[in-house]
């Protein structure tokens, strides 16, 4: 059940369609209100929108069911976990006796902290978390606090949280105020799942380089929210230290990692209800910035927890389901989702010669987007469990070109964000072997059994690149020349083929031509001066052991 507590009148027959929604205060089971003290969870969006809408009274009700029904699916399908940790008043200093660290000691003594100064260089590494830090001292003793501030350049200690940088603040009463906010019981949220199953990085053979081929979410985290260990090529998760802004989920390629605030799945449950609507996205952290923005009648806001995890198949996701382009309000958008935005809209001036999302990063710009928006194709697609991200997103694209030849859409040059493209296999050089097809764990390789031929499908290829150290021909390599708008880009096609070999000795197949071939061109001269050898290499496992025992 949804409350709706307001002064704001809406006639009757409007709210009769809406039965999930009481208008009065109600002993029945409230799962959302708009007021913070009738129920646990907290709708502010609500009175934000009856605040600023210009709309009707029949849209604007219509509109508050939509971010009912959002926060609903948040509710229902947002599959994060609570934790809490306890905060002491022991703060570490890191620094040099001066007169600036004086000052900042002697102010969070007042502020009722137990601060302890000590020089970096006694210092041989850092280790634990907020609340539970432990410094390893040169003398071997141990040093325990729950919170530090670094009064000497150190990239990495800013990267956990709970310790910060006095140079990055305006004042050392700002340091104060977010050290003293974290004191006590400190709770933080999930906001990383991973499936370690569709992960590119996760035990795989490292490069030339010794690091994994495929570790993006790693390069673009600000914390030490995901870190990779390239021993292990393991990938770990500090659910405490991530910052939530949601980074590294708009690089995943494939989508091994996901928003737990605000999954793929919630987000396409949530558009259900924002079919033929013209979407405002808003993240729920600026939303106090649009406090004095009257929102025009035609547009359907849609809140979600942050601003950085979109990626191209969640914003497809959005101007399909909706059959609306859109617009995209945030002063702070990520690179992956900046690049995935000109990939769609570079997608949509192909096909359709229009934008599918406008972005202000300002309220000046806001408002010079209102009638931008605009109908385009609407299209409902619900991916199965642990979809692929790219399977996602191809199966959402191939119903825009249905048989149509639009050309490529460039993208992912530098391979350091969003890339896309293609491998070419060398026909003459490959044996069939199948090592590319191990290697590739998203089905975009695939051995066909049938006709003994290698298919690719490259709307699903992430260019991780993995299948070429794979190849033993050294017949892979990779194009990052974006995606073909045409209906051949979303199929499998044969990249090489064979035919059965048949053992000389007893006619049974057992293996290919090519693998035969190759295995003859490299023991022929060893085997020289030995027919019996010579004439194994033609025969199968069986009958190869028989012949050498007959010698």
């Amino acid at each position: 059940m949804f409350e709706l507590l307001t002064d704001h009148h809406f006639p009757d027959h409007l709210k009769d369609k809406y039965p999930l929604i009481r208008f009065s205060p109600s002993s029945d089971d409230i799962i959302i209100s708009n007021l913070a003290s009738h129920t646990q969870i907290t709708a502010p969006e609500i009175n934000w929108y009856l605040a600023n809408s210009q709309a009707n009274e029949e849209i604007k009700l219509a509109n508050l069911h939509r971010l009912y029904q959002n926060k609903l699916n948040i509710f229902d399908h947002a599959p994060f976990k609570e934790y809490t940790t306890q905060v002491q008043n022991d703060l570490l200093l890191l620094g040099t006796q001066s007169p600036i660290v004086q000052d900042f000691f002697n102010q969070a003594t007042t502020e009722g902290f137990s601060p302890t100064l000590i020089n970096p260089q006694e210092i041989t590494h850092i280790k634990g978390e907020i609340g539970s830090f432990i410094a390893i001292l040169q003398n071997g003793e141990e040093l325990a606090f729950s919170q530090a501030v670094l009064f000497v350049q150190d990239e990495n200690l800013c990267k956990f949280l709970g310790i910060l940088s006095i140079q990055d603040y305006y004042s050392a009463q700002e340091v104060l105020e977010i050290l003293k906010s974290r004191l006590g019981t400190y709770t933080y949220k999930t906001t990383t799942l991973y499936t370690p199953s569709l992960c590119q990085y996760h035990q795989r053979r490292p490069d030339k380089n010794g690091e994994g081929f495929c570790h993006k979410c790693v390069n673009v985290c600000p914390s030490f929210g995901v870190t990779k260990n390239d021993t292990l090529m393991e990938l770990s998760f500090s659910q405490i230290d991530c910052m939530g802004c949601g980074g590294c989920i708009a690089t995943c390629p494939t989508g091994a990692l996901d928003f737990a605030p605000y999954t793929i799945d919630c987000l396409i449950e949530s558009l259900r209800f924002y079919q033929d609507t013209q979407i405002l996205l808003i993240p729920e952290n600026y939303l106090s910035l649009l406090d004095e923005i009257q929102i025009p009648q035609h547009l359907s806001p849609l809140i979600i927890p942050r601003e950085k995890f979109p990626s191209e198949a969640h914003l497809l996701a959005i101007t399909q389901e909706s059959g609306h382009s859109f617009i995209f309000f945030s002063p702070v958008i990520s690179r992956p989702t900046k690049e995935a935005i000109k990939l769609v809209n570079d997608i949509y001036q192909a096909i359709f010669q229009t934008d599918a999302a406008y972005v202000a990063h300002d309220t000046a710009t806001l408002q010079t987007l209102w009638d931008k928006p605009q109908k385009l194709i609407h299209y409902t697609y619900t991916p199965s469990p642990k979809e692929a991200r790219r399977k996602h997103f191809a199966e959402r694209l191939i119903y825009m070109i249905k048989e149509g030849d639009f050309g490529r859409v460039e993208s992912g040059e530098s391979g350091e964000m969003i890339r896309y493209g293609e491998i070419q296999i060398d026909e003459d050089k490959c044996t069939l072997c199948n090592s590319c097809v191990g290697a590739c764990n998203v089905d975009s390789l695939i051995a066909n059994s049938k006709n003994f031929s290698l298919q690719y499908n490259p709307s699903l290829c992430t260019t991780c690149g993995y299948c070429i150290p794979s190849c033993p021909e050294n017949a892979i390599s990779l194009h990052l020349n974006g995606i073909k708008l045409s209906p051949q880009y979303f199929t499998y096609t044969t990249m090489a083929q064979d035919s059965l070999f048949s053992c000389i000795e007893c006619g049974n197949a057992f293996a290919t031509s090519k693998s035969i071939q190759k295995i003859k061109t490299l023991m022929t001269p060893l085997f020289a001066n030995d027919p019996i050898k010579l004439r194994t290499l033609e025969c199968c496992a069986d009958c190869k052991a028989k012949l050498m025992f007959e010698r």
